[in-house]
C-alpha cells in the first residue's frame, strides 16, 4: 500500500524542471554547432602587400584582399615573440606559396612548409581544408609539391603554431 502512495506522488520525467532545462541546453548547442562556422567562403583574386595595423583585411567594397606574407617571417616571429605574431596575424587573410609537408589522412587538413626549409625542419602551418573542390585539387599533389594557399589565420599558438583557414587554393 506505501509503495502505490509513492509511486502516485512522483511525476513523469517530462514534469520535472530539470528535465526542460537539459532539453533547452540540448537544443541550443545542436543549433550552435550546427551554425558552427558562418564564413560563406566568399573571396577575391587580388592581393595586397600593404599591411593592415587591424588584421581586417575587407576592403570598402566587401570583398577580401589577401596580403601576400612570407611564411619564414612568420614562424620567426612567433617563435621569437608569439604575443606580437598574435597581434600582427591573427584573424588577417593572407596569401602564402610554399611547399606541402603533409597531409591528413581523413582529409580535413595538410601542413605547409616554406620552401627553402631543409630535410629537418619542424616548422609548419595546418591549414584546414574547406570543401570538396579544395579537397579534389589536393588529391593530384604529392609532399614536396608547391601550392598557394589564401585564407584566413583562425588560430595562433606557441606550441601548435598557426592554422590557416583555407578559401582558395592553386
Amino acid at each position: 500500500m506505501e509503495e502505490n502512495v509513492q509511486n502516485k506522488n512522483q511525476k513523469p520525467i517530462y514534469k520535472k524542471w530539470w528535465f526542460w532545462v537539459l532539453i533547452v541546453l540540448g537544443i541550443s548547442l545542436v543549433v550552435s554547432m550546427a551554425s558552427g562556422d558562418s564564413d560563406d567562403g566568399s573571396s577575391d583574386d587580388s592581393d595586397s602587400s600593404s599591411s593592415s595595423s587591424s588584421g581586417d583585411k575587407s576592403s570598402s567594397s566587401g570583398k577580401i584582399t589577401y596580403e601576400t606574407v612570407d611564411l619564414q617571417t612568420m614562424l620567426d616571429e612567433l617563435d621569437s615573440n608569439a604575443l606580437k605574431a598574435e597581434k600582427n596575424y591573427q584573424n588577417k587573410y593572407v596569401k602564402v606559396t610554399e611547399k606541402i609537408a603533409s597531409f591528413d589522412s581523413d582529409g580535413s587538413y595538410i601542413t605547409i612548409e616554406p620552401v627553402d626549409a631543409d630535410e629537418w625542419n619542424f616548422d609548419t602551418v595546418m591549414c584546414k581544408i574547406k570543401n570538396d573542390d579544395q579537397l579534389d585539387y589536393l588529391m593530384d599533389k604529392s609532399v614536396g609539391d608547391t601550392v598557394t594557399i589564401k585564407g584566413k589565420i583562425t588560430s595562433i599558438g606557441e606550441v601548435l603554431g598557426y592554422t590557416i583557414k583555407i578559401d582558395e587554393i592553386g
